[in-house]
Parts: C-alpha cells; structure tokens; sequence
C-alpha cells in the first residue's frame, strides 16, 4: 500500500522524535476510542487535518483510506445498526437508531485510527520507527524479552512492502504485455510463481543486509543514548495539551 511509504519532507513531524511520535499517538489513540460525542471526533480529524499539512492532497488521502477500508465499515455499520438495543427508526423494530449511531461513530474512529498511523509512517523512516519502539520496550529485555530481535523482524517488514508493491507493478505490467497468450488460471500461475520466487530472493537478501552489522536498526537504537531536544520537548507538551483539550470534549 502505498500510503504506508515515508515522504520526505521537513515538517515538524519530520523532526519529531519517532519515540514522542509513537507516545503520542498511544495517548492519542486511547483518547480517540474514548469519545463519546462527534464533536470530539471532528477536533481530532481538524488536528491531523492541520498536521497532515491541511491540502486537498490530505482528503485525497482520507478518500483512499476510505475507500480501503470500505468492506470492513460497512459490515461493522450493518452489525451495529440491527444488533445494536434502544430506540428503534422510522418505526422499524430491527433497525435501531441507536445503533446507527454507534456505527456511525465506530466507523469514524477506525478511520481517524488508520489515518494517526499512516500520519507516523509518512512522516517516520522505517529504521527510525523500528528503533524508536525497539528504545520504548527496552525494558523489557530484564525479563528476557527478545526486544531487539523484534525490532529487526519489524525493520524487515517495513522495508518489505516497498518491494511487494513494486514486484506487484511489474506483474501487472508484465500480464498486460502477455494478456493474449496468457489467459485463465494458468495463466496467473505461471505468472505467480516468478512473482514469489522474487519475493523470496528479495527477502532473503534484505534479511543479510539487515543482519550485517544491524544496518540501519543499530544506527536507530542509538536514540537511547540520545536526549530530548528542545523541538521535541516542545513538540511532546504542546501535543500533551492538545490531547488532554480534546479529552475535556
């Protein structure tokens, strides 16, 4: 998916620490599902509207993330909305008003959600990211958690979607130079079968680069060793104020 793909830039964000980043949108998370009116919900939308950089690219944006998650708020609409006690609508019995409200707001919040993370991911390498949660959860190894190795497994993941996406682009291009001669569930076999032999090598190949020396993720857990700045001390509390605004809706 290419919205999960970090864009350079030099916003704000950029240069936020990926750890305040990760806190902040736990608490931003956690603040998000505990709303209870649409107000709230519409403030949160304002503010990563405003974070996003506020351009008709940004609802384009919001169009496609809706336009992905289609299936799944739609069945989660339909289950709240005739499942859902309480007063019925336009005299109906097993349609619930309550219930289209509920699914209504259910369905706002997974996409406010959606958009938080996608918010983190443009805005954070995925070394940095790996490397900021693999600082967070550092504690962890005192009970022998394996947090590290979990680090580079996410590292890997993440930069493993880039390369399904383009391995993607060219089966589709090479099943359009080919659509006369290869037809009907052979066809896509044979077009499968290279497609996941690439993948593998590719895979195989990143997970060496990676484990060389730890690559980019040794050069990330660094951030342990490294202080707040001032930009990100600023970031952190002004974001924290922001939040706990928005918890008082």
């Amino acid at each position: 998916m290419t919205e999960g793909a970090y864009r350079p830039g030099d916003s704000f964000l950029h240069r936020t620490d990926p750890r305040v980043k990760l806190l902040l949108l736990l608490v931003l998370t956690v603040c998000l599902f505990s709303a209870s009116s649409p107000q709230r919900l519409l403030l949160i939308f304002c503010l990563w509207f405003a974070a996003a950089g506020g351009s008709m690219k940004a609802l384009l944006d919001v169009w496609r993330i809706i336009r992905m998650l289609r299936w799944l708020l739609f069945f989660t609409f339909i289950v709240h909305l005739f499942f859902t006690p309480g007063h019925t609508l336009l005299g109906v019995r097993w349609i619930s008003y309550d219930g289209l409200l509920r699914g209504l707001m259910i369905d706002a919040q997974l996409v406010l959600a959606v958009l938080f993370s996608l918010l983190l991911a443009w805005t954070t390498r995925p070394e940095a990211l790996a490397g900021g949660l693999s600082t967070l959860l550092a504690p962890l190894q005192k009970l022998r958690i394996p947090v590290k190795e979990a680090g580079g497994m996410l590292l890997l993941v993440l930069h493993f979607f880039p390369l399904i996406q383009s391995e993607v682009t060219i089966l589709k291009s090479e099943r359009q130079e080919s659509r006369i001669r290869s037809s009907g569930i052979k066809g896509w076999l044979s077009s499968v079968e290279p497609l996941l032999t690439r993948l593998f090598d590719c895979a195989d190949q990143l997970a060496k680069d990676i484990a060389s020396g730890s690559m980019v993720l040794a050069n990330a857990m660094d951030q342990k060793e490294k202080a707040f700045d001032r930009h990100t001390l600023m970031t952190s509390t002004f974001g924290l104020l922001i939040i706990f605004t928005l918890w008082q809706v």
